[in-house]
């Protein structure tokens, strides 16, 4: 099954502090639900990390073993990464890529998170439905958490922060929550 997803997320700070946010691997891992552990690889000359992360899609719990590689960055507006994984015993797969792409917008960063991932295995057997709407409810959720670390609070702490990559998008109701906007296709 190929899920393709586009994400586009408005965060209220600069594209500079939205960078250093994505580029500092302990703090974005934190902010990425379901993720466990993000350890960078030992491999002179190339940025890599072993990360694991676990959820349950429909009847199914996951836990995958994750390799994702950089495969291109340009400080402070885009980065793109390939990815594969699996988990322990080879029931489910998945390969692909995903790209964010940083632009000023009027007070504010426009974030745009574009990915193609293949999900091969027992997963792949619930279907497109379930794993989108899986997609969607873990990116507002992690639109929520990175919102936060530009609430008046938190934007003292940014200027002591550093190191990696990631995804995004939700604009606010008219109420100021955050709603989820995405474009998930194909299975």
């Amino acid at each position: 099954m190929l899920l393709k997803v586009s994400e586009v997320l408005n965060v209220g700070a600069s594209p500079e502090d939205v960078w250093r946010v994505l580029r500092d691997t302990p703090r974005l891992a934190a902010l990425l639900p379901g993720v466990e552990s993000v350890t960078p690889l030992d491999e002179p000359g190339v940025e890599a990390y072993q990360a694991k992360a676990s959820d349950k899609i429909g009847p199914f719990k996951v836990a995958l073993n994750m390799e994702i590689r950089m495969t291109e960055t340009r400080d402070p507006s885009f980065l793109k990464a390939s990815l594969k994984g699996g988990d322990s015993i080879g029931l489910n797969r998945l390969t692909g890529w995903l790209q964010i792409t940083l632009s000023p917008a009027s007070s504010a960063t426009q974030m745009k998170f574009e990915a193609d991932i293949e999900i091969l295995g027992k997963l792949a057997t619930l279907g497109a439905v379930p794993i989108r709407r899986r997609t969607t409810e873990k990116f507002a959720e992690f639109a929520r958490n990175i919102q936060a670390q530009f609430a008046p609070a938190a934007r003292a702490d940014l200027s002591t922060e550093s190191a990696i990559d990631v995804r995004a998008d939700s604009t606010t109701d008219e109420r100021g929550g955050l709603r989820a906007q995405s474009t998930k296709d194909r299975p």
